[in-house]
């Protein structure tokens, strides 16, 4: 179906000659999304006229997320990872603003980065993110380095067992592809259950916690670089996302000091 088509289907009442370009992608999307019936999940899914509308407005946020979201594996291009983005908005895109446990006003690319890049993630990474985390903060700790900028070059530098230093040598794609169950055995299992930590969690509906989301994934604080990235791709204005930081800075701090005292008391 055509541009024409659609529009013809699904008219607008917008007034795009006096929008930004940005302004009319976000208001456009929701009102396509407001042509779906309130009926059912999966009649909503045979909409494909205004999915596909949908992905034309809104191609240069699958462009950033592939551009952005790091895939440890050599084998992965760009091109990959943009039609995975595409692939996994398509196999969820009728949730947005009709998922009774999300909020409805949370803008497009707020709900969706997190979901697509946890799908891209589970379907393209080489070594799984625990496996390779676990190891590399091993190297971290030796060199005083974080876990995710250790490199191939730094295992020189540090003294690990043999089948460790296979294991990361084979992250790092140097010898041979990752075989995961023969080096998942040299990963030694925690001491004591923790509970989950609620920041890792994707089912949240605000700024504030979509900030607290970022950082626990990035693992570190986050920059005015961040921000405007995030800013940019969420058309959320900086000058906000830099006002709530401190909140949700302060929130994490609170979700990790209340996970240590659950665990000191009861573990």
């Amino acid at each position: 179906m055509s541009w024409t088509d659609v529009d013809t289907k699904y008219p607008t009442r917008l007034d795009k000659d006096n929008l930004t370009k940005e302004e009319w992608r976000k208001l456009r999307t929701i009102e396509l999304y407001d042509y779906l019936p309130l009926t059912t999940l999966e009649e909503r899914f045979k909409y494909t006229d205004i999915r596909d509308a949908i992905i034309e407005l809104n191609f240069t946020f699958f462009g950033y997320i592939a551009s952005h979201k790091f895939i440890n594996n050599s084998y992965i291009s760009y091109e990959d990872k943009f039609q995975s983005a595409l692939l996994h908005f398509c196999e969820m895109w009728p949730k947005y603003r009709f998922t009774p446990k999300y909020r409805a006003d949370l803008s497009f690319g707020v709900f969706f980065k997190p979901r697509i890049t946890e799908c891209m993630e589970r379907e393209l990474e080489e070594v799984k993110y625990s496996l390779r985390r676990t190891l590399c903060m091993e190297v971290g700790d030796q060199l005083g380095k974080h876990w995710a900028k250790v490199t191939y070059d730094d295992l020189k530098d540090v003294n690990l067992p043999p089948e460790k230093m296979d294991s990361l040598k084979a992250i790092f794609g140097s010898m041979y592809t990752a075989d995961l169950e023969t080096h998942a055995m040299f990963i030694e299992s925690e001491e004591r259950y923790t509970p989950d930590l609620e920041a890792y969690s994707d089912n949240y509906d605000s700024l504030t916690d979509m900030l607290v989301h970022e950082m626990v994934i990035k693992e570190e604080k986050l920059s005015d670089q961040d921000l405007l990235d995030l800013a940019d791709m969420l058309d959320v204005p900086f000058d906000k996302l830099k006002k709530l930081l401190p909140e949700a800075e302060k929130e994490l701090y609170n979700q990790l000091k209340n996970k240590i005292d659950i665990v000191e008391t009861f573990y």
